[in-house]
């Protein structure tokens, strides 16, 4: 009986309140969510031959996809062998490159005598001492009964303190190494001292009457007790402020070094104003990332090495892909040959063909997404919104594409876009019309591949995030064998099917690249 009136206690409990309505709502979501990931994800693994249920089911199972290829087709020890053979040593050539730049940039920064710190936050450290040295200054001339200010010898406190503060800032921040902040800060005071002394000492001689010079030579001749006393009270407290300041400034500072071994702490140095090829430094015990300019043009020189790699030694990747048809039972697109690095010159000029196809296509839909935008102004950034859209919708379809079968692919209807044009009416006049035409007519050499992912969107998202994410070095040698593969098994689970080559048939040409 009491385990029977347990369960409905424990509800009540959790749902008396909204506060555990509103918890206990939060994890049922957060499990069926992650049910739905882990679903999709292990989808291939559980049921061969159809489509999970579900776009987020969908979306995960082509996420997924090319790691379970991986894993069917690795599983032979020749398959594996050869992977990682091919994979290592296209991967140690891009180690090797990166690693030699970064060589060359850390010598660079060893031969400059002085540490990398910014010139425009030295110099705006150097110029906020200054100030505070002024201050300082005009503090003092008005404890020696100098200046404008007679009589206001409680600034001097606060002058002193402002110039510590200023310098131990300098340092803190890494604007100044700790030794020159210590440095300036006592070199501040010490020009601060020697100009309100000279200061004093104008006025005194300038009220000196002529006749009595010698009389006064005479006298500073002859020392007295009271006049080293004066003198030695006067000189004392300059020195000892210049000596002070600087103590204190490097106690002060005296963690700097330590954070420094410690580890470097990471931060986002300000961004200049137009283009700055920033580098990644270590500034007194900071990281700084650098500009985003400067990794933009590092992995895209990266990318490019990486494109050369990958089509010097395309052959191994062919061959791997064959091994992975064979191993998941996808009919094998490519010929059986045997591999060698080589210039394969029609390859990289089909390769380049498409990728200006691809530019083209994404160009065509710019004056649209610009029109688009003009209801849509009150979105912040709405046309990088739209832009990033439109241009990952060509990159699913030039994912499908990376199969052969996705040419041959049943073409029932245009372009999703063409259709969404043509149903709005105010969008029929002939400027609009005359560009949607040429749009359409654009679209044409690729409607058998956009036909397929419209057909199943949700997988060919997933295949296409995977492969976006792999592309970036050196991740592409190890996930491209399998993109085409993929691709291939997901148009064998297309509901319209393309029509089966003859023996010995081959696809028409395209030109897609790979």
């Amino acid at each position: 009986m009491k385990g029977k009136d347990f369960k409905p206690l424990q509800e009540e409990k959790d749902g008396g309140t909204p506060g555990g309505q509103g918890d206990s709502w939060g994890r049922n979501f957060a499990s069926e969510l992650w049910g739905e990931v882990r679903g999709g994800a292990e989808h291939f693994q559980s049921t061969k031959g159809q489509l999970p249920q579900g776009r987020i089911r969908q979306f995960f199972y082509g996420v997924a996809l090319p790691f379970h290829i991986a894993r069917v087709t690795l599983a032979s020890p020749a398959a594996r062998a050869t992977y990682v053979k091919v994979t290592a040593l296209q991967t140690a050539f891009l180690l090797a490159i990166a690693a030699g730049w970064a060589f060359n940039q850390f010598e660079r920064q060893e031969s400059d005598p002085k540490p990398a710190i910014s010139e425009a936050a030295r110099k705006k450290a150097e110029a906020r001492i200054e100030q505070r040295a002024k201050e300082l200054e005009a503090a003092l001339k008005a404890r020696k009964g100098q200046g404008t200010a007679k009589g206001d010898a409680a600034d001097v406190p606060k002058a002193f303190a402002a110039l510590l503060e200023e310098a131990v800032n300098a340092g803190k921040s890494g604007s100044l190494p700790p030794d020159e902040a210590a440095a300036a800060a006592e070199e501040a005071a010490e020009e601060a001292e020697d100009a309100a002394e000279d200061a004093r000492q104008t006025p005194q001689e300038a009220q000196t009457p002529p006749s009595s010079e010698r009389a006064t030579a005479d006298d500073e001749a002859i020392p007295s007790p009271e006049t080293d006393a004066e003198a030695e009270e006067e000189d004392s407290p300059g020195d000892s402020l210049s000596a002070l300041i600087r103590a204190e400034v490097q106690k002060a500072l005296q963690d700097v070094p330590e954070a420094k071994a410690r580890g470097p702490r990471v931060q986002k140095e300000p961004q200049k104003k137009g283009f700055n090829i920033d580098m990644p430094t270590v500034r007194d015990g900071i990281f700084f990332l650098g500009s985003w300019e400067f990794w933009a043009l590092f992995f895209g020189s990266l990318s490019v090495v990486q494109w050369i790699v990958v089509a010097l030694s395309r052959d191994y990747h062919t061959v791997i892909s064959r091994e992975a048809s064979l191993a998941t039972g996808v009919p094998p697109e490519d010929p059986e040959i045997t591999p060698r690095v080589r210039i394969n010159v029609p390859w990289m000029r089909a390769k380049l063909q498409r990728r200006w196809r691809a530019f083209l296509l994404f160009v065509m839909g710019v004056p649209g997404l610009l029109l688009l935008c003009i209801p849509l102004c009150w979105i912040p950034h709405v046309f990088t919104l739209l832009s990033s859209l439109w241009g990952f919708w060509w990159l699913l379809v030039f994912t499908a594409a990376k199969s052969d079968r996705a040419w041959l692919a049943p073409v029932t209807r245009p372009p999703w876009f063409v259709r969404v044009w043509s149903a709005l009416p105010m969008l029929h006049g002939w400027p609009l019309r005359n560009y949607v035409a040429r749009l359409d007519h654009r679209a044409e050499s690729v409607a058998a591949p956009i036909a397929a992912v419209e057909r199943q969107p949700w997988v060919f998202a997933g295949l296409a995030f995977t492969r976006f994410v792999g592309s970036i070095p050196p991740f592409r040698c190890f996930t491209r064998p399998f993109m085409s593969v993929a691709s291939a098994h997901l148009i064998g689970l297309d509901p319209v099917q393309p029509p089966a080559l003859k023996s010995g048939e081959s696809p028409p040409p395209h030109d897609a690249g790979d």
